[in-house]
């Protein structure tokens, strides 16, 4: 498959279609997102279902395209977008980090083995051109397992969990949607500079609320605690929440507002600046 989104890729540069490829290239070993300018390059073009395209930028606090865009603001980039990417995607537009106007989704599909491996409920994209659609996984079983459970053990499953906590802000830097130019994770009202494992559940639950309408299971944050929590688990419960109180699912359309758009200062999101 990889050739074909190779292929496909050089003929939207070759034509003019876009101006640049946005994607996965692998190089020494390393996969990262890049920006591909020559039809030649696009040979080092990877897919992989474990790297991420978008993620934020420290400390400008914004993502690669968005730099991208305020720089070339009318410059036509073509995307190599998983069924993850476009959901980022879809939520950074809906939020004012990235313009639409000038973007062409090249998406690709994941293998079934994918998609159980990062527990994907749709591991495909809107726009798919390369790969066959494969059922995701509807029903996750760590969910499904802790909700057997009674609250009293629920509390302490989640209390031993995030007392594992180290406060690296690791989840929060490879989260592709935490972009805030303030976070409120690091003022001192909120979490306690100096102390490990930060006050329970404080620290958590901010960063659970505030992603609540935004997260797009897209895992990245389970996968860069170096303490195993199983972030994954918690934030599927709350999108399931958000589903069934609002019947609203992040990451499916540009177009649909988000019930859940206010800051933590209950100030509506449209009102405040781009970046808060």
């Amino acid at each position: 498959m990889i050739e074909k989104v190779r292929n496909l890729a050089k003929e939207w540069l070759t034509s003019g279609k876009v101006e640049v490829i946005f994607g996965l290239k692998k190089k020494d070993g390393y996969v990262a997102p890049h920006i591909f300018t020559k039809v030649e390059e696009l040979d080092s073009l990877e897919i992989s279902s474990k790297y991420p395209l978008f993620y934020t930028c420290r400390p400008t606090k914004k993502n690669v395209l968005r730099l991208i865009q305020e720089k070339y603001p009318d410059m036509k980039v073509g995307i190599v977008a998983k069924g993850c990417d476009e959901r980022a995607l879809i939520e950074l537009a809906k939020r004012d980090q990235v313009d639409m106007k000038n973007i062409e989704v090249l998406g690709i599909a994941c293998t079934k083995e994918e998609a159980v491996e990062c527990r994907c409920p749709k591991p495909y994209p809107h726009n798919l051109l390369i790969g066959d659609k494969v059922e995701g996984v509807s029903e996750d079983k760590d969910v499904k397992n802790l909700l057997k459970k009674s609250l009293s053990e629920r509390l302490a499953f989640w209390k031993y969990q995030l007392s594992k906590c180290i406060k690296c802000y690791g989840c929060r830097n490879a989260c592709p949607l935490c972009f805030c130019k303030d976070c409120a994770m690091e003022q001192e009202l909120w979490s306690k500079i100096g102390d490990i494992p930060p006050d329970v559940p404080m620290f958590h639950f901010i960063r659970f609320y505030h992603l609540a309408d935004r997260c797009i299971e897209c895992g990245e944050c389970e996968e860069a605690c170096p303490m195993d929590i199983p972030l994954l688990t918690i934030f599927k419960q709350v999108r399931g929440d958000v589903k069934e109180l609002f019947d609203y699912e992040a990451g499916l359309n540009v177009e649909q507002e988000s019930p859940l758009l206010t800051t933590l200062d209950e100030i509506p999101m449209k009102e405040v600046t781009n970046g808060i």
